[in-house]
């Protein structure tokens, strides 16, 4: 393989006529055969003739532009030797002209051919700009993080363009060359088969250029990003949880994933999801959760900071005098819930839109005391004294009433065995479905399935 002719004069393929003059003049000292030993003096001669047609070549602008373009000053405008291109051997050898040909050629013959009206040299143009791929990553945060805001900072990683290159791939200056498997398209047309006899035509990148449309030799690679046309990059990303959001939404960053030339840039996607709270439940904009009180607050009412909220606030509630609290009763207080988010046009990240918020919702768990919590006989009589003995509904008197007056003796049991069975440990039952065999009922309905039945008659 020749030597570069950069190399022999020790310059950047960038180099100025000044600086390719300096680089000669101080090389051309250095290996002059007369300034040579005898013993050196037939090397010498070999570097400086070297040097020499190095210099020849370089500094005559028309000659330096063919080295550039072909690798070569023959006139021939190839060099089998040094003429390299990025991943299509066939050109190298034979040139574009002389591909081998692909089901992609034929389908254009006959398709031109029976004048199907196909697209000219067998490309069309791209549908839009394609898109890199978005970037997605999910975190965790806390029920707090949703009731305030927050922001997530984190250090991402990512592709950009080449500066250097411009995003080319080749060294500044390079010559660059049509691709002669797309025509310079960047896009190739091949035929998919989807099943017998139904054949499909799609357009894809064109593994030569890689949808670049232009080629360069392999020695004409950027230095900076060894003609990967793009190089990592690192920055910081800024993700800003609004307050309000909601388990499972996205915040997206626009074209802050990969970049790559002649596509346009991906999003950053990041997906937030909240862990389980030990208090609060959430439902939609309002907050669910329970507090235990002992029957005798449940009665004669209470005042008690029931919860620390998510802000770190002391919610205390003081329940009237006289209102009694029943099991299943809630305690709702407006405006103590999350943050609404009503219209992501309106909102801001310092406040919700208008500063409205949902409820919150306190479930009361009644807790009664144990079995023989009175410490004299005479404590439940001043209960009983002091509580309703009767009930408050009338129908529910008259139903539960009964008249042990007009009972005989003998059908009055007293029964002493018996225990209180909490709700949880009931026994299960299966529900009983109806024993009607409806596959042989022929077509009669369940009701008639056993013929008619006998009517009740008066006696």
């Amino acid at each position: 393989m020749a030597k570069d002719l950069y190399e022999i004069l020790e310059v950047e393929e960038s180099a100025s006529v000044t600086e390719i003059r300096k680089a000669y003049r101080k090389l051309a000292l250095k290996y002059h055969p007369d300034k040579a030993t005898e013993e050196n003096r037939e090397e010498a001669e070999i570097k400086f003739k070297e040097i020499s047609h190095a210099y020849e070549v370089l500094i005559d602008d028309d000659k330096r532009r063919e080295y550039d373009l072909y690798g070569t000053t023959d006139g021939n405008g190839r060099d089998y030797r040094n003429y390299e291109f990025n991943d299509n051997p066939f050109e190298s050898f034979f040139g574009a002209d002389q591909a081998e040909f692909t089901a992609n050629d034929f389908y254009n013959f006959f398709n031109n051919m029976n004048d199907a009206g196909g697209v000219p040299n067998g490309h069309a143009p791209r549908a839009g700009k394609r898109r890199t791929k978005d970037a997605r990553l999910e975190v965790e945060v806390t029920l707090e993080d949703l009731f305030r805001g927050k922001v997530i900072r984190t250090t991402a990683t990512r592709d950009i363009i080449c500066s250097h290159c411009k995003g080319t791939g080749a060294r500044k200056h390079a010559h660059m060359k049509k691709c002669g498997i797309c025509d310079g398209e960047g896009t190739v047309r091949k035929i998919r088969r989807h099943g017998p006899g139904l054949l499909a035509q799609e357009y894809v990148d064109c593994e030569t250029c890689h949808g670049v449309g232009s080629i360069y030799r392999s020695k004409d690679k950027c230095k900076k990003c060894s003609g990967k046309r793009v190089v990592e990059d690192t920055k910081i990303l800024e993700f800003e949880i609004p307050k309000g959001g909601k388990s499972g939404e996205s915040v997206v960053l626009s074209n802050e994933s990969d970049e790559y030339p002649g596509m346009e840039t991906g999003d950053v996607i990041m997906t937030y999801y909240c862990k389980e709270h030990p208090v609060f439940t959430r439902k939609g904009d309002d907050l669910y959760m329970s507090y235990k009180i002992p029957l005798v607050d449940a009665l004669c009412g209470f005042s008690k900071v029931l919860v620390k909220h998510l802000d770190d606030r002391g919610i205390r509630v003081t329940s009237p005098k006289g209102k009694v609290i029943r099991p299943g009763d809630h305690i709702k207080i407006q405006g103590e819930g999350m943050p609404v988010r009503e219209d992501s046009k309106k909102w801001n990240f310092f406040g919700s839109s208008g500063g409205k918020r949902g409820d919150l919702y306190i479930e009361a768990l009644i807790e009664f005391p144990a079995d023989n919590w009175y410490l004299e006989k005479n404590d439940i009589i001043k209960i009983k004294n002091l509580l309703p003995n009767d009930l408050l509904n009338k129908k529910d008197i008259e139903k539960q009433n009964i008249d042990e007056d007009s009972l005989p003796d003998a059908n009055i049991e007293l029964i002493t065995d018996f225990s209180i069975t909490p709700r949880e440990n009931l026994p299960q039952y299966e529900e009983e479905n109806d024993p009607v065999d409806n596959e042989n009922n022929d077509g009669f309905e369940n009701a008639n399935y056993y013929g008619a039945q006998p009517e009740c008659s008066q006696q």
